[in-house]
């Protein structure tokens, strides 16, 4: 792999509009040596400019800074969204800095901040759904931070940006519908329990039990009396005379 030369890379850092961060380009060089060392079969089709790019897109990542704009990152990389996200997968192993995509990381780069509380709500609900029934499951994949994003800002009454969740996901489109069938099924049964409520009310597991209060007469108005308990003589007497009648019926038979 032939490595980009520092006078290209600061070129296409200047069509993502990132040339005020002076740390990108050593940082992005960095990588591209770093990704040319460990370079394998697997990052053998993708080309050097698409290497380019992606690893830009991850010195952002490292150093902290806003997200990139992740359609002029695809259209400057020359791949597809879907192949995008998968290559920048792949070379994050590669580079051994494959970081844990959660809710925060993509809310802060869709910009759902409002939707991230019911997310995180979501999500630790399909843990303990999920959990019991699949044993292990790796909670740590994309897929479900994007799918507990998605499923937030349909109960939000926010359009969800679903093209780009499911590119987060690293989920091909038929495997992404079959995600979303398991979480509807997921929300009907928690809809059906009162697991899950609006933000108006609370669980019903987290409510409060009402407090039991003597009543007390108030100006001689009535109220409701003790529930009265039967004398175990006269439960006794009367259990008896109910057996004997049944016997005494069925005899007559």
């Amino acid at each position: 792999m032939a490595i980009v030369e520092p006078r290209l890379l600061s070129q296409m850092i200047q069509k993502l509009g990132l040339m005020d961060h002076e740390q990108l380009v050593p940082k992005s060089t960095e990588l591209l040596r770093l990704l040319q060392i460990k370079s394998v079969g697997s990052s053998a089709n993708l080309g050097d400019y698409a290497k380019a790019i992606i690893c830009i897109d991850l010195a952002c990542s490292l150093l902290g800074l806003p997200p990139c704009d992740s359609e002029a990152l695809v259209r400057l990389s020359g791949l597809k969204k879907t192949a995008y996200a998968n290559n920048r997968r792949t070379l994050e192993k590669l580079l051994d800095i494959s970081q844990v995509i959660g809710i925060n990381e993509i809310c802060i780069q869709l910009g759902l901040h409002q939707a991230q509380k019911e997310a995180t709500v979501l999500l630790d609900s399909y843990k303990k759904y999920i959990g019991g029934a699949d044993g292990e499951v790796d909670f740590t994949h994309p897929q479900y931070a994007a799918m507990a994003l998605y499923q937030a800002c349909k109960r939000l009454k926010i359009k969800p940006p679903k093209s780009k969740l499911v590119a987060f996901s690293h989920l091909k489109p038929t495997l992404w519908t079959l995600l979303e069938k398991n979480w509807d099924k997921f929300l009907a049964n928690a809809s059906k329990t009162h697991v899950l409520k609006s933000k108006q009310s609370q669980p019903v597991e987290m409510m409060e039990p009402a407090k039991e209060t003597t009543q007390v007469p108030i100006n001689g108005l009535k109220h409701s009396s003790p529930e009265k308990i039967e004398p175990y003589g006269n439960w006794k007497k009367r259990m008896l005379e109910k057996a004997y009648r049944e016997l005494k019926s069925l005899q007559e038979r």
